[in-house]
């Protein structure tokens, strides 16, 4: 999930996993129509937007080379 900051609206989170079959999101401020909604255990819908990554992300994507290492190694970190 990221955000974009737009002049009418402020913050608008978007979705950059997009459409997929039976998954249609729309980019249509101020309504958000997100691709997906957290319901897997440890998944969550952390509130507010954050300007810089958290640093176990940033260590993540220094330490792993491709993006499959990434997925495969994905940081439990959560912001404070």
């Amino acid at each position: 999930m990221t955000a974009v900051f737009l002049t009418r609206h402020g913050w608008y989170r978007v979705d950059p996993r997009g459409d997929k079959p039976g998954i249609t999101t729309d980019f249509c401020p101020p309504a958000e129509r997100l691709a997906f909604a957290p319901r897997l255990p440890g998944e969550a819908d952390i509130p507010g937007r954050y300007s810089d990554a958290l640093p176990c992300v940033v260590s993540a994507l220094r330490r792993w080379r491709t993006a499959d290492e990434v997925a495969r190694n994905l940081p439990d970190c959560a912001p404070r």
